[in-house]
């Protein structure tokens, strides 16, 4: 008793006979390798990507509820610890996003580490087309191109990690001014 699953189908039976006659399965699957390489480093510029999709919704989301005024308002939230204390309206819309939006503080922390993934597979992605030398031509265009993204997602990192205007991110605006005051003769 042969069962359907046994037997090949009409399209089945054509199928194997071009292949056999002309290999395009072999072709295709060639080109798969090309365009998917089986190399784990490879996959960093996808991570990055993914992150940096991640960083542009979760950062859409956040900015419907951010308000970047820095004009001193007195603290009204839930968040007790705080509250009556003169601060930046910036400042408090954050606080309101993590405590008084639902899902806010989990997309405060999604948006926190997909700009951390995003930095680290920049780099490291750069690494490894430094260190396997594919910079050279003809790729020297994307290795330009990936250099300027990287400062350019450092610099976004910074301006971001400046919005909250807590303690944390005066910190780092007086650290890197400093730095780049010291740092000019």
């Amino acid at each position: 008793m042969s069962s359907s699953l046994d037997t090949p189908t009409t399209l089945a039976r054509q199928a194997e006979a071009i292949d056999t006659r002309y290999h395009p399965a072999a072709a295709v699957r060639r080109q798969l390798n090309k365009v998917f390489p089986t190399h784990w480093s490879f996959l960093l510029g996808e991570i990055a990507l993914y992150s940096f999709v991640v960083l542009l919704l979760t950062g859409v989301y956040l900015a419907l509820f951010f308000d970047p005024s820095m004009t001193e308002v007195t603290y009204r939230g839930v968040y007790q610890p705080l509250r009556g204390i003169e601060m930046s309206k910036a400042y408090a819309s954050t606080l309101d996003i993590s405590f008084e939006v639902r899902g806010g503080l989990f997309m405060r922390q999604v948006h926190h580490w997909a700009a951390l993934m995003f930095a680290a597979a920049i780099m490291v992605h750069l690494a490894r087309t430094f260190f396997t030398g594919a910079f050279r031509r003809p790729r020297e265009a994307n290795w330009v191109i990936g250099s300027l993204l990287l400062i350019l997602a450092m610099f976004e990192g910074f301006f971001g990690y400046s919005l909250p205007d807590d303690l944390l991110s005066g910190t780092g605006l007086r650290a890197a001014l400093s730095s780049i005051t010291l740092g000019i003769p």
